[in-house]
């Protein structure tokens, strides 16, 4: 069992990613957005951030910059609806674990954060 953070403007998207991580038996925690994700990154253990590329607030690129000053160890996988080529590698470049586009499939999801919680054993 894991301890996942999601950070997503969509609500439905977070329900769903939710119910979907915690049929497998993970404890995940969701927020609205990147500013509120990085608080919740200091007062929770957290072993998995999954964040979407487009939120208010801070987007998932800024996100994913400061967690990786702050929370060097922390696998991030970037999700969006809006996915370029230049966006996936400037993510991937910037320490991302994984890069998947929306419309996503449920099993590449499950796999991702498995692949990742695997890493951190």
């Amino acid at each position: 069992m894991a301890r996942i953070l999601i950070a997503d403007d969509e609500a439905n998207l977070r329900k769903v990613l939710c119910a979907l991580l915690e049929r497998d038996g993970h404890d995940v925690c969701t927020v609205p957005d990147g500013q509120i994700a990085l608080q919740t990154l200091e007062t929770k253990a957290i072993d998995v951030l999954i964040t979407d590329l487009k939120m208010p607030e801070m987007d998932g690129l800024s996100l994913l910059f400061a967690v990786k000053k702050k929370f060097s160890h922390l696998p991030v996988i970037v999700i969006t609806a809006h996915g370029t080529v230049d966006s996936a590698v400037s993510a991937l470049k910037s320490g991302a674990f994984d890069y998947i586009t929306k419309p996503f499939d449920r099993d590449e999801i499950r796999l991702a954060v498995r692949k990742a919680v695997a890493e951190q054993i």
